[in-house]
């Protein structure tokens, strides 16, 4: 990295300044002015690695003209802003697959957001439906007989609202005024909650969250706070992903007795053995000395996915699923849960590499399947929903191969299929997971690359939106780690061409944290720069978020930049 002398000096000069550096005088020092913050804090369960965006336009969404804050909310939900920002309201970006709740040990699996007024101290579903539909808010504190502004609060003295604020948020979305639209299914919601405290069972919902299922009906979930308690109790049917391992092997199934004391069953009979989960959530089985261990990678009530992690097997993706995965009956479907809509598959293949296609079913029938990590590996189709059974066909250069689907688990964050085909050029069956966000498999994905050393996911193309603000000049980007770097450009550091107000790049450039942004318009011998910024923004998920150089300063500068 060459740097601009002039920065350097600069930079030096305001070194001696700050610690009283003069012909070897002892000199006072100074400090930057302190500036006075406020502690938010964001709740379902406590919401962490939730982003905060100010809503300098008040307009009840974040968007080019808003604030983002450059960090994250911590383990406590909590996070320091300026009692500037606190003058506008304050929206929680909840970001499936990154953002975790402290009710739960996996990241959330959908995105949502939250907002409250000016002034206040937390961000919930309920701040949120008194900012969007006040009368709703106190319509639901008359319901559940709690006072209005204890639904305001932390929620640490109520277990009807930390039941209902969990329960709310898998209804929400990025669309904050979509909550104005779910008050029926809050309704229903609470009353399943006065039911359980009029039965005196209120406590056993305590650990749980509920749902509205597809026919409308409330109906509990557990929640996965530990994976013992997932497991134990349970016998639980396994099977590889991978198509070779799966056709060596076969389904097995593992009865868990105990928090230590499991039977695990295949075609060569039953064996006892002994098992744990580590810090690490390593799943460690020990029978007859000899040990298996597996990566959970997936947790749910009813779905585990792990990644083996035995000397000679390939690390291979095992779905573990509480019904049969051996049965030949279909779960029943609609068309309903499809049409218009894009489910991301996650499928393994004989190469042990695990893979995700993103399937979009139209309302015309036609079908759209791609890989997101390799844009040449796309195919066209159709789909039918034919005695409550899912078929899809696929065309490609061979020809075209139809595939039936046995659903065999659902939940509304996924399926758990078995893929059928006569087709020669496939096996008899394969095992697949489709998921209804494409943040869940890809986590999955991550984690398995950093199990195995892989880079499955290299490729993954991301969009971020710039607004230029009027300055058509600014043509490249160039992101750095630090602002030195941002504003001297080479060779080392990733510039990125701007078109149609986007830049579009692979995941892999960035790790998440703070960078910085200058927007640049190099002329024509390449070296003399009219510079905009620099921007500090975040990086969540290899994602720069959205760039605005309405404010940005405007810059002259000599570097050695180079296309």
């Amino acid at each position: 990295m060459q740097f601009n002398k002039s920065i350097i000096a600069t930079t030096l000069l305001s070194i001696f300044a700050l610690s009283g550096c003069n012909s070897g005088g002892s000199g006072s020092t100074s400090t930057s002015p302190v500036v006075p913050t406020k502690t938010i804090t964001v709740i379902d369960g406590t919401l962490e690695n939730a982003q905060i965006c100010v809503d300098l336009n008040d307009n009840n969404q974040c968007d080019k003209s808003d604030k983002v804050l450059p960090q994250l909310t911590n383990k406590a939900g909590k996070i320091e802003v300026s009692l500037d920002d606190t003058k506008h309201a304050l929206i929680a970006q909840i970001i499936a697959g990154t953002t975790k709740d402290s009710d739960e040990i996996t990241p959330v699996s959908h995105s949502y957001s939250m907002i409250t007024d000016a002034g206040k101290a937390v961000i919930t579903p309920f701040t949120t439906l008194a900012n969007v539909d006040p009368q709703a808010l106190s319509n639901i504190a008359g319901d559940l007989g709690i006072d209005q502004q204890v639904l305001l609060g932390d929620l640490s003295t109520s277990p009807k609202a930390r039941i209902l604020a969990r329960s709310m948020t898998q209804l929400m979305t990025d669309d904050i005024k979509n909550i104005a639209q779910q008050k029926a299914k809050f309704k229903t919601v609470i009353n399943k909650i006065e039911e359980a405290e009029n039965n005196g069972t209120l406590s056993q919902l305590e650990n749980n969250r509920i749902v509205i299922n597809k026919d409308g009906k409330a109906e509990t979930q557990p929640l996965v706070k530990n994976i013992t308690d997932v497991l134990v109790g349970k016998t639980w049917s396994i099977v590889s992903l991978n198509d070779d391992e799966y056709s060596d092997n076969g389904v097995a199934s593992v009865n868990f007795k105990d928090t230590k004391n499991l039977e695990f069953t295949d075609d060569e009979g039953t064996n006892s053995a002994t098992y744990s989960i580590d810090k690490d959530n390593n799943f460690i089985a020990t029978a007859d000395g000899d040990v298996d261990t597996q990566k959970i990678l997936y947790v749910s009530s009813n779905l585990i996915i792990s990644a083996m992690n035995v000397a000679n097997e390939p690390n291979d993706l095992i779905i573990w699923s509480t019904n049969d995965l051996n049965t030949q009956q279909s779960q029943p479907v609609t068309a309903n849960q499809f049409v218009d809509k894009t489910w991301y598959m996650l499928l393994d293949d004989s190469t042990a590499k695990p893979a995700i296609f993103s399937y979009s079913f139209n309302k015309n029938g036609s079908l759209t399947t791609t890989e997101p990590f390799d844009s040449t590996n796309s195919f066209t189709g159709s789909w039918l929903i034919d005695n409550d059974e899912l078929t899809t066909i696929i065309n490609d250069d061979e020809g075209s191969h139809t595939f039936k689907n046995i659903i065999i688990e659902q939940s509304s964050d996924y399926m758990v299929i078995k893929e059928t085909s006569t087709d020669y050029n496939y096996p008899g069956a394969t095992y697949a997971v489709l998921f209804n966000n494409q943040a869940n498999p890809i986590n999955i994905l991550k984690q398995w690359d950093s199990l195995t050393g892989h880079t499955s996911i290299t490729g993954l193309t991301i969009t971020t939106n710039v607004n230029v603000a009027g300055h058509n000049d600014i043509t490249e980007l160039s992101i750095d780690k630090t602002e030195a770097e941002a504003k001297n450009p080479d060779s080392d550091s990733p510039t990125i061409t701007i078109k149609n107000g986007k830049v579009t790049y692979s995941d892999s450039i960035f790790t998440d944290g703070t960078y910085y942004v200058m927007g640049y318009n190099p002329n024509q011998n390449g070296h003399d720069l009219y510079a905009y910024g620099p921007l500090k923004v975040s990086v969540i998920n290899g994602r720069v978020q959205d760039l605005d150089f309405t404010n940005a300063p405007i810059v002259h500068a000599t570097s050695d930049f180079n296309n």
